[in-house]
């Protein structure tokens, strides 16, 4: 997989100056819906698809993920995942989660208090930072250093993250350590392109579609 500066190596404090540059070119950058094509190997999977809903300074983010790979015309994987996720004032209100792995069921919640953040899911009750947020691709504000979760258990992430420019005026962030991927996105901060390995050793890529 492609990546760019090694991990830790792009200081704090200039990926701060470079997510505030980007924070109103990615506000202003939500369409009504994302929706990105899934390819392994080259060959189309399925769908990722981020509808969005903003009114009265709440942002509400539904992401669909469907997946179904086969072979030999039979189904040998399927995967489906259900997140919404509520914003207001740059905080997260609330999250939830239903995925379903080859039949297996796996749901998650969380809330926002006046302390942090309360999650109820596969990994038991789990109190996170009140600035604790889910991984999600589609905002570039994410890796700003805030505390992350993964957006299907709740469980906080120990992730790092690294930055390259790209000719277009874009950017690519690379992650690494709980997950290995990189996003691609726009000079405006939308996100455009995502890349990781596949439990099999495959690749799979995102590819913008609307």
């Amino acid at each position: 997989m492609r990546r760019g500066r090694e991990p830790g190596t792009w200081p704090t404090v200039q990926r701060r100056a470079l997510l505030a540059a980007l924070l109103p070119l990615a506000a202003a950058a939500h369409p009504g819906e994302l929706r990105l094509r899934i390819l392994r190997e080259g060959s189309p999977i399925g769908l990722h698809r981020v509808i969005f809903n903003e009114a009265d300074g709440v942002l509400s983010a539904r992401t669909e993920v469907d997946i179904q790979v086969k072979l030999m015309g039979i189904t040998v994987f399927r995967f489906q995942h259900r997140f919404t996720e509520v914003w207001a004032d740059g905080r997260l209100r609330d999250a939830t989660s239903r995925r379903d792995r080859n039949g297996t069921v796996t749901e998650m919640v969380a809330r926002a208090d006046a302390n942090g953040i309360q999650v109820q899911g596969p990994e038991g009750a789990l109190r996170l930072p009140a600035n604790a947020a889910p991984l999600s691709w589609w905002d570039v504000r994410r890796f700003d250093g805030r505390p992350l979760f993964a957006n299907d258990t709740g469980k906080p992430m120990r992730l790092r993250f690294s930055h390259a420019a790209l000719a277009d005026g874009g950017a690519r962030w690379s992650v690494t350590g709980e997950e290995e991927s990189e996003g691609r996105y726009a000079a405006d901060g939308r996100w455009v392109a995502w890349k990781t390995k596949a439990e099999d050793g495959s690749t799979v890529t995102y590819e913008r579609i609307g």
